[in-house]
Formats: structure tokens, C-alpha cells, sequence
């Protein structure tokens, strides 16, 4: 999923948690995972994790 950074933020990570197991939000490109669509024109991104969106790797 293509999103802003800004969306991104509001979305929960399944790699981030606090000490009480509780999850935390995205961190956009802070994290190593966070991939940007066009590198030459950063606007929206995803999380790396799952590998590539349908709508980046054009297939």
C-alpha cells in the first residue's frame, strides 16, 4: 500500500512494540524498512517488510 509519510504514522507496526506488548505507530522514514516509491521524488512510500506493492513493481 502507497502511502504519505504522514499516513503512514497512523498505521500500527507489527515490528514495534513497548514493554507491555502494546504496538506502535510507523516511523516512516526513520525506520531501515521504509522504501520510498521514486527515490528522486520522495512523496509517497511503504513499508519494506512484505516486499514490493503491485502498484510499484508495475506487474
Amino acid at each position: 500500500m502507497l502511502l504519505t509519510e504522514n499516513e503512514a504514522k497512523f498505521k500500527f507496526c507489527p515490528l514495534l512494540k513497548t514493554r507491555d506488548d502494546k504496538m506502535k505507530m510507523c516511523m516512516g522514514s526513520q525506520c531501515m524498512y521504509w522504501r520510498w516509491e521514486n527515490e528522486n521524488a520522495p512523496e509517497k512510500g511503504y513499508c519494506g517488510v512484505a516486499g514490493k506493492p503491485v502498484a510499484v513493481s508495475g506487474a
